[in-house]
């Protein structure tokens, strides 16, 4: 293990089986980075599509199976902190990457969030480590990349760093990380992909069963055309039009009525019948966030040592993600 300067400061410098490893392992990247030349680029937004979602969790080296998700959104999680190249961690790795690829690509909407760290050897800090977020949408023909959390050696580090400890493999892969790195919790792109794919413009297919996220979500999208947020006289009277029904989805069978609850939440942690109120989302100086409706914009403030933004949607349900508001990406034209 070698030291060089990187923005100013001595890094690791990997042996070449680990750098190779390191480039190797940043493929979703590289799907991004070969759709950028010539579509339009824009600050990161998280998935649009993230309420659907109930989130599959991989441990290390595991490999899903090729038949197991026919949900569309399919989200996933993947821990990937033991890709060490002296024992089995990297080739269990890259014997699961095939199958990650192959269960993403058939469809239409896909999130995978994943967290890196790569070593020498087990007892061995981290050569480089950074956590990731990838999603597409064919329909609308838009996704989004990030990376962030980036460490060398154990240590904070930022994309500038990791691209020159990169770049005498992959200069090509360096100016990805540079493209998509994210130093500060908020960067990332989010990318036009081209057109959008006509097959792909349907409802999400659920198949979590009567209580999981997407079920709900898909619910509560349709209680949005039965009960009206903007028209509703009173906050209560429009609680109550939720919660009645909610009552008749359950009777439909289109959720568990132990799920009836969340649905119902969701409508009392909103502005709906509020006039003038905003949902809040509040993150604290630990980067936790928390979304509390305020009667105005001006009782939307910042935690000490925190930041603070009024989300868009009108339940807190929808309005925060992790460190701010939710947002929507930009039409692609």
């Amino acid at each position: 293990m070698t030291t060089r300067q990187a923005g100013g400061r001595s890094v690791l410098r990997p042996p070449a089986q680990a750098a190779r490893i390191i480039v190797a392992t940043l493929g979703w990247i590289a799907l991004f980075a070969s759709a950028v030349h010539g579509q339009s680029v824009t600050p990161f937004v998280g998935p649009p599509f993230a309420r659907y979602c109930d989130v599959h969790h991989f441990a290390e080296g595991e490999a899903p199976a090729l038949d197991g998700f026919p949900e569309d959104p399919l989200c996933v999680e993947y821990e990937k902190r033991d890709i060490t190249v002296t024992n089995a961690g990297a080739v269990d790795f890259l014997a699961a990457e095939p199958a990650r690829f192959a269960i993403a690509i058939p469809k239409c909407r896909y999130w995978q969030q994943d967290h890196w760290r790569i070593q020498v050897q087990p007892t061995d800090p981290s050569i480089v480590g950074w956590d990731g977020s990838y999603w597409f949408d064919k329909g609308a023909g838009d996704g989004g990349a990030r990376l962030r959390n980036f460490t060398i050696g154990g240590q904070p580090a930022t994309p500038e760093q990791v691209a020159v400890l990169v770049e005498p493999l992959d200069p090509d892969m360096a100016a990805v990380i540079r493209q998509y790195g994210d130093a500060s919790g908020g960067g990332g792109a989010t990318i036009c992909l081209g057109g959008g794919d006509p097959t792909c413009q349907v409802p999400p297919h659920c198949t979590d069963g009567p209580c999981g996220h997407c079920a709900v979500a898909t619910t509560r999208d349709a209680i949005d055309g039965e009960c009206s947020c903007s028209d509703a006289s009173t906050h209560g009277a429009y609680v109550s039009c939720v919660r009645d029904a909610a009552d008749r989805h359950v009777a439909a069978g289109d959720i568990g009525p132990e799920c009836r609850g969340a649905v119902v939440r969701c409508a009392s942690n909103s502005t709906c019948g509020r006039p003038d109120a905003v949902t809040c989302c509040r993150t604290n100086a630990g980067g936790v966030t928390k979304c509390h409706v305020k009667s105005s914009a001006s009782r939307c403030r910042a935690p000490q040592n925190g930041s603070v933004c009024a989300g868009a949607a009108q339940s807190c349900c929808d309005a925060c993600t992790d460190g701010g508001c939710a947002q929507s990406p930009p039409p692609c034209s």
